[in-house]
């Protein structure tokens, strides 16, 4: 009976470590992507306006660097099981894209440094909404779900980059 409740104690703490390592990894893409952002808009479009493509194209590609990152993530640490993958990724997914929603609506300023890359990658996926003078409805309501649609195309990158790895043969 002890060595079960040893065994399920082992278990439990394998998870909590996987899915805080995998927590910390997708932090890092986050600032990484960051500060990629912050690169590019203010190290080169702030000088010249020439490298305006350049916020559009890193904004489109965001979901790509987001697969790579989890792609890169080392399958140590890696979500196991379908109930520990569906958990991570509908957590980091809804969480953060809440945040945007709210961001983009006037919540905290620290949620626009912090979503630093959807902000930016929003305007790329979805022009429209923020080209020229909106109606209220598109202000308070379609580019907040954009912020938060840009997100889920990010994590979208990051999952797919995270479950399509093939574990290597020994």
């Amino acid at each position: 009976m002890r060595e079960k409740i040893l065994e399920r104690a082992f278990q439990g703490w394998g998870l909590l470590k996987r899915f805080g390592i995998s927590s910390l990894w997708l932090a890092a893409v986050q600032t990484l992507s960051c500060l990629a952002c912050a690169v590019v808009v203010n190290g080169l479009f702030s000088r010249d306006f020439q490298w305006e493509w350049l916020v559009y194209v890193l904004g489109l590609a965001m979901p790509v660097l987001w697969g790579i990152g989890g792609r890169a993530l080392p399958d140590k640490f890696r979500p196991r099981g379908s109930w520990e993958i569906w958990s991570f990724l509908l957590l980091w997914t809804f969480l953060p894209g809440i945040l945007c929603c709210w961001a983009d609506l006037g919540g905290a300023d620290i949620l626009w440094v912090v979503l630093y890359p959807q902000m930016m990658a929003r305007m790329a996926w979805f022009y429209p909404l923020f080209d020229g003078p909106q109606p209220a409805h598109v202000l308070n309501n379609l580019q907040p779900l954009a912020a938060a649609g840009t997100h889920v195309l990010m994590m979208a990158g990051f999952s797919i980059g995270m479950c399509a790895r093939r574990k290597k043969k020994k």
